[in-house]
């Protein structure tokens, strides 16, 4: 993978998978009456990327060109659409199909998450919550986690970046959490 400008190229298998999803995301949206009237054709000329692996915080990302003036975005202006590579696995097909459909209303030139841009959003099927948003968010802290913080007396975990250094206490007992490296625990 090579960088560009801030993403990743994605390799031959995320490239063939990002298609067969570009593909799945164009055939609903034809039936969608919030797309009627616009340029479909041309939201598909957008080019798909993949965001580092390690990202945790974002799943999807439209990147605009420089010096695209905020207050008048239109498709022509998108550089890329990103997606996290993690939702090109089984597991994550239907919400990566959301996440694209929701980059690509910022395609549009719907730069906020306002009332206007929700009803778009939708109109896409929300995923399962166990394949959803939060349980994707989820997955993604606990794979990229260095350190557990537990507890030596009610063993409870906490996966974190960073060590505690003996500053945090748990919550439930009082005891001072324990620095585990995360290679180290099985949660």
């Amino acid at each position: 993978m090579v960088l560009r400008g801030g993403s990743l190229r994605p390799d031959e298998d995320q490239t063939r998978l990002l298609r067969v999803l570009q593909d799945e995301v164009f055939e609903g949206m034809q039936s969608m009456s919030v797309w009627d009237g616009h340029d479909l054709d041309l939201l598909r000329t957008i080019p798909l990327g993949v965001l580092r692996q390690g990202t945790v915080r974002r799943h999807g990302v439209t990147r605009w060109v420089r010096g695209a003036r905020p207050d008048m975005l239109t498709p022509e202006e998108v550089r890329v659409i990103d997606l996290h590579p993690a939702l090109l696995h089984p597991p994550w097909w239907a919400y990566a199909r959301f996440v694209l459909h929701h980059e690509l209303v910022h395609a549009t030139g719907h730069r906020r998450h306002d009332a206007v841009f929700r009803r778009w959003e939708e109109a896409w099927p929300s995923p399962p919550m166990e394949h959803g948003a939060e349980a994707f968010a989820r997955m993604l802290h606990l794979a990229t986690a260095r350190w557990w913080w537990t507890c030596p007396s009610c063993d409870v975990k906490h996966a974190r970046q960073r060590r505690s250094n003996g500053r945090y206490v748990c919550r439930r007992c009082g005891a001072v959490l324990q620095d585990t490296p995360a290679k180290e625990v099985h949660a």
